[in-house]
């Protein structure tokens, strides 16, 4: 990271890839730095929003759309122009915003930080009030971002086991592409999807390097923390990213190939399986398999206007989008109370264990 990476605001700065944060050799560099300036969503994008190797491909409600929305895929950054830092504040050059999968943290943000806690006018309607009550057990997100990857398809599922092979396009409409590809193998990207809901109380494990992984089933990487009975917690909006990656066979933990100047020149998974295990100075056995992976993917971004919330009977009709019982929940709270209490879903009321 350098000075230009945020304030260039000519929109001609570009870092050479692989280049270890040098910049791409031609640039007008005098020009550039005599054009800098207050940070834009194009300037925060140019990291961001192509995280994971192109465009949407890591997180699902962040894309280059977002450097001049429409109000229909973010009420805040299309309909009232919001720059990423009126939420993601500063201060001394420390950006407010906290990684799932990382532990940097440099403040929290939060809807509350402009909203309030109740947020719904209760003068207007009865139902209001529900809605309020509901703020106790589900993230604002929840119910304001309805689905994601609604300008790009995001990339919900690689396996890295089909790498080698040769690149084609397997299925490619608006809304699901399926590619084959040498380097990387197999990607599944979909658009208009909807989240994932689990229990979130604003902290996640991590899987760290050495770890032992599930090599017969499926290894949470990042899952939220949390649960029914944790009054902090709230169901909140997830993308679910499932992969396919090399483990070692006898340690049970995954492997780190050397992939650039490794695997991606020679397609020798084992050459390049212990090049990058020396690197990382972590032993090798000798003996490699491939295991299920999930990354949880907060959705925090793509708030849709009001009138586009989900509504009662989608969490609570005969196609609900919530799984209740996965949940915790017995029933439909709808039916069986909150989780603290019959009609209630407030600590302050919980009544039982």
């Amino acid at each position: 990271m350098d000075c230009l990476v945020c304030h260039d605001r000519t929109g001609t700065y570009e870092k050479a890839p692989a280049g270890c944060g040098d910049e791409k050799k031609g640039l007008d560099l005098v020009k550039i730095a005599r054009g800098v300036g207050r940070p834009t969503r194009a300037n925060c994008g140019s990291c961001h929003f192509c995280g994971g190797g192109g465009d949407a491909i890591k997180h699902g409600n962040l894309s280059e759309a977002l450097i001049d929305p429409p109000r229909e895929l973010d009420v805040h950054m299309g309909g009232l122009d919001f720059a990423c830092q009126d939420c993601h504040t500063t201060n001394g050059h420390r950006i407010a915003g906290a990684s799932m999968t990382t532990c940097v943290s440099e403040g929290r943000v939060s809807c509350t930080d402009c909203h309030d806690e109740r947020p719904h006018a209760t003068d207007r309607h009865a139902v209001q009030k529900t809605l309020n009550d509901h703020c106790d057990a589900i993230a604002c997100e929840t119910c304001h971002i309805p689905q994601f990857a609604k300008a790009k398809p995001t990339l919900l599922f690689w396996n890295w086991a089909l790498a080698g092979r040769d690149t084609k396009e397997l299925e490619n409409s608006p809304y699901c592409i399926t590619t084959q590809h040498r380097k990387k193998g197999l990607f599944i990207k979909k658009a208009n999807v909807a989240p994932a809901y689990a229990w979130y109380n604003g902290r996640h494990e991590r899987y760290r390097m050495g770890e032992r992984v599930d090599v017969t089933g499926t290894t949470y990487l990042n899952p939220p923390a949390g649960g029914i009975q944790d009054p902090k917690a709230k169901i909140s909006p997830f993308k679910i990213h499932t992969g396919v990656q090399p483990a070692d066979a006898a340690f049970q933990y995954l492997l780190i190939p050397k992939l650039w100047g490794g695997y991606w020149e020679h397609f020798d998974w084992e050459r390049a399986i212990r090049s990058g295990m020396k690197e990382a100075e972590l032993p090798y056995s000798g003996k490699s398999i491939f295991v299920t992976t999930v990354m949880h993917w907060r959705l925090n971004h793509g708030v849709v206007p009001k009138e586009q919330a989900l509504g009662c009977m989608d969490c609570h009709g005969v196609k609900a989008l919530v799984d209740f019982e996965a949940l915790g929940y017995p029933e439909d709270p709808a039916a069986a109370g909150g989780r603290f209490g019959p009609g209630s879903d407030s600590p302050k009321e919980r009544k039982g264990p």
